[in-house]
């Protein structure tokens, strides 16, 4: 029962949290630089709320100190591009179309294990990468200049999308050295701090009011204990990601019957059942 629970508090956190963000970016401020700010408040909410994960398992320190801090910039410096590119580009993307990209961590993610883990790349994984691409591809229309080129806010978003996978790794990494609890509250710290000294330095100021940060805040912290919370009851990273998948389509119709994002809605859901089958192969 208490995995069962873990799926639906996960599917209903994840789908939420980019709706709620898609619909605030569309009402509210146009100015790019804002997000910065915003971005950072957002996340330093999350941080403050973290402060609870040591309810599930105590915060002890272990491993390389050295190792722990290189991990630790690795998740500061991704997470923030992350952030940043994700809240930039969110007010011209629609809230299915990002879910969808964001996936794109996922071929990201085992092109790292290959590269430093000595992982063997797969020909099904090579051939779920490549369904996935194309996904994106199809869904793209809206943003495409030509037959291959896009524009400024779809590959903001893609290279979010990219930076997300590097960030994940890292994070785990983090998780699997000083335990889960000290590597997730570590990586969410480290991505504060990037995001405060950007801030600082851009003077970036958003417009958003308390309320509009504090209910994005809350439901982006959700969203990220979610995830942590179904990694740790079920303890199958593989299993875990395969099963969330699904939240692409969930994403796509919640969009389309509350933000009402229906344009060429037939392409956005064979998209997204085409990225479901490669993320599947990836497996």
């Amino acid at each position: 029962m208490i995995v069962l629970l873990s799926y639906l508090f996960y599917f209903v956190a994840a789908s939420a949290s980019p709706l709620q963000r898609r619909w605030l970016s569309v009402k509210g401020e146009a100015d790019s630089r804002g997000q910065v700010d915003f971005a950072f408040r957002v996340v330093l909410i999350t941080v403050v709320l973290s402060l609870f994960i040591p309810l599930f398992q105590p915060f002890q320190i272990n491993g390389n100190i050295v190792n722990l801090i290189i991990l630790s910039l690795t998740c500061g410096f991704f997470g923030a591009g992350f952030f940043i590119s994700s809240y930039i580009a969110q007010r011209h993307v629609d809230a299915g179309i990002t879910t969808l990209i964001s996936n794109i961590y996922t071929p990201i993610t085992i092109v790292l294990a290959t590269i430093f883990l000595n992982e063997k790349l797969t020909l099904m994984q090579i051939g779920g990468t490549i369904l996935l691409l194309f996904s994106i591809l199809l869904i793209s229309k809206k943003h495409r200049m030509g037959r291959f080129t896009f524009d400024r806010n779809f590959l903001l978003m893609v290279s979010s999308g990219v930076m997300l996978g590097v960030l994940l790794v890292a994070e785990r990494a983090l998780q699997k050295t000083t335990g889960f609890t000290a590597g997730t509250m570590l990586s969410w710290w480290t991505q504060c701090i990037f995001l405060g000294l950007i801030t600082l330095f851009t003077h970036s100021k958003t417009k958003h009011t308390v309320k509009d940060t504090a209910v994005t805040g809350i439901l982006r912290f959700f969203q990220s204990l979610s995830w942590v919370v179904l990694i740790f009851v079920v303890g199958n990273l593989s299993l875990v990601s395969a099963v969330t998948t699904f939240k692409v389509v969930v994403v796509f119709i919640a969009a389309a019957v509350i933000l009402k994002e229906r344009e060429d809605l037939p392409r956005k859901i064979l998209g997204s059942f085409i990225a479901i089958a490669g993320l599947l192969m990836m497996r």
